[in-house]
């Protein structure tokens, strides 16, 4: 995947977050179903766009010889935070 694919990937979840935001400051927050819907969207849209990039980055370590000690180190980090809720 290219980077201008992972950044229209990211450029969407901006998109929803900006509504999110736009929806509480202008509209007062008046359809709580479509500002949850955004926001399931919005976290959907991360979701698959943080995949993507971890395939690319796991590839990228593959090709550079990164030891597989290190990657299980670094994997452990990523698996274990908030990354994956």
């Amino acid at each position: 995947m290219k980077n201008k694919e992972l950044t229209h990937r990211l450029n969407r979840a901006v998109g929803q977050i900006e509504s999110i935001k736009r929806s509480l400051l202008v509209d007062g927050n008046d359809d709580c179903i479509k500002t949850l819907q955004q926001l399931k969207a919005s976290i959907n849209a991360l979701k698959k766009f943080g995949e993507a990039y971890m395939s690319e980055h796991l590839e990228d370590c593959i090709k550079e010889g990164v030891s597989s000690e290190e990657m299980k180190k670094n994997m452990k980090k990523v698996i274990t935070g908030t990354f994956f809720l």
